[in-house]
């Protein structure tokens, strides 16, 4: 008498949409771990995946290795985070420094373009019966190199315009009391800089309030 053929073992059909959910959750949570909804995401992939690893063996469903890296990846996640957030909290303040140090050097940098532009318009003035170009070209060659003109007008703030500084009509001569409020030349910046870089009549560099400063 031939021995009894085992019964074959059924072949799971239906996925657990626990496992699935958990796998989606799990790549969620970490792909923002950097936000702290992050965390969120990856909370419920733990407990999808958990509820998941039960569910396909009580019931014979399929997903398992879905559960399973729903679970690894979820815990990887919340592990993570705190390191994240110390390596986040330690390095803001020197991106912060960094950027200040930018804005301060590139204020010097306009401050020093605004000085040499007025050299060359009062060189120009001198030499053109007391009057101040009307156009930027007008320096061009005797006044400054066509090179030295354009970098000179070029703005120092990367997100800035093509030709950074304006010049401002006014009668001459200007009378030497009223020298130090008139201005001449003025800087054109990007709305997030607070300030820009004028010229008095008087040769005095200055700082002023963007007028198209849009505070953050």
């Amino acid at each position: 008498m031939s021995p009894p053929v085992p019964a074959p073992v059924p072949v799971p059909v239906d996925w657990s949409k626990k496992a699935i959910f958990g796998a989606v959750f799990a790549i969620i949570g970490f792909t923002t771990l950097w936000l702290v909804f992050g965390l969120f995401f990856a909370s419920i992939a733990a407990i999808l995946g958990h509820v998941a690893r039960y569910e396909c063996v009580s019931r014979s469903l399929r997903g398992r290795r879905f559960a399973t890296f729903a679970l690894w990846l979820s815990y990887f996640s919340m592990f993570s985070f705190p390191v994240i957030a110390l390596v986040l909290g330690l390095s803001l303040p020197a991106l912060q420094k960094w950027r200040t140090d930018q804005e301060t050097r590139h204020r010097a940098e306009s401050r020093e373009q605004a000085s040499r532009l007025f050299v060359a318009c009062e060189a120009y003035a001198r030499a053109n019966r007391d009057r101040y170009p009307s156009e930027w070209e007008e320096l061009s060659g005797r006044f400054l190199p066509a090179a030295d003109l354009a970098d000179l007008l070029r703005s120092p703030y990367p997100d800035g315009p093509g030709v950074a500084f304006e010049i401002v009509p006014h009668d001459r001569p200007v009378l030497d009391a009223i020298g130090d409020s008139v201005i001449v030349i003025q800087e054109i910046a990007p709305p997030r800089i607070a300030e820009i870089s004028v010229v008095y009549a008087n040769g005095r560099v200055a700082s002023l309030h963007n007028p198209d400063h849009e505070a953050p």
